[in-house]
């Protein structure tokens, strides 16, 4: 599995795509933000890579929208505004909001769900 698309992630890129995996994660919850060596990492670029992989989509976190309380994922956000979003240092922090309403997070996408089943990488 060395040649997998999985085995060249950074340690960085696969916490980002098992939070992207799970049914709930927010950014600020899904790493640390350091290499492993320890090192502070680029992670708007790091996300941004991801998404132009085509292995995840970037949204906000919205109301429920039956008006029920709890949330759900917004729409995809586009990839022309995923930089905007993404230099806001407060998506990075724990949101003030408990339900996490207009925190961003990661979904994975079909092309990476057929890669995690053809290969297993979530599962490692």
């Amino acid at each position: 599995m060395a040649d997998s698309p999985w085995a060249a992630l950074s340690s960085v890129e696969r916490d980002l795509m098992v939070s992207a995996s799970e049914a709930w994660g927010i950014l600020a919850y899904a790493t640390s933000g350091k290499d492993e060596d320890g090192h502070a990492v680029d992670l708007p670029s790091i996300v941004l890579g991801l998404v132009d992989h085509g292995w995840a989509h970037v949204h906000r976190i919205e109301r429920a929208p039956d008006g029920q309380a709890g949330a759900a994922y917004g729409p995809p956000i586009p990839r022309a505004e995923i930089p905007e979003v993404l230099k806001d240092p407060a998506i990075w922090d724990d949101p003030d909001d408990p339900d996490w309403i207009g925190a961003v997070t990661l979904s994975a996408t079909e092309t990476w769900r057929a890669l995690d089943r053809q290969h297993g990488y979530t599962a490692e």
